[in-house]
């Protein structure tokens, strides 16, 4: 009988969000994932909120997908203009509700596969950001 195992590698930085001011969104470079898509990814999300974090105390992060590397799908990808944002693919939420250092960890599983992506953030706490970043690890698996 096969054995199907998993392993996931090392986290690396994909995103440094910097001082991300309030309402504001900030996209990643292109992520090009190879010719073998790993079975998952494995995101982590860490901020810092400069202050106590009013109205919807959150960070949101949505992903961009390419078949190409060229042709991504559409929605804010930097300012403030949210009204194309129901275009971005929704990964998840942070909740953000003191001004301690905030984590927490998703998964790409359940969008669309795609060679290609960007990950975008928008910084919904009502406060900017002291520090942030984005950390990947991708899923693959073996048969034996």
């Amino acid at each position: 009988m096969a054995t199907f195992t998993q392993a996931q590698s090392a986290r690396n930085v994909v995103l440094n969000m910097g001082t991300l001011a309030s309402g504001t969104y900030i996209t990643s470079s292109a992520i090009d994932l190879g010719p073998a898509i790993p079975l998952d990814i494995t995101l982590e999300i860490e901020c810092d909120p400069n202050g106590t974090p009013t109205g919807s105390r959150q960070l949101i992060l949505f992903a961009k997908l390419s078949l190409d590397n060229v042709n991504f799908g559409s929605g804010p990808e930097s300012g403030t203009d949210a009204t194309n944002e129901a275009d971005l693919h929704w990964i998840g939420t942070l909740p953000c509700n003191d001004t301690n250092v905030h984590r927490k960890l998703f998964s790409l599983q359940g969008l669309p596969i795609s060679r290609y992506l960007k990950l975008v953030v928008k910084n919904d706490m009502g406060v900017a950001i002291s520090s942030g970043s984005i950390y990947r690890a991708d899923i693959t698996g073996l048969s034996t």
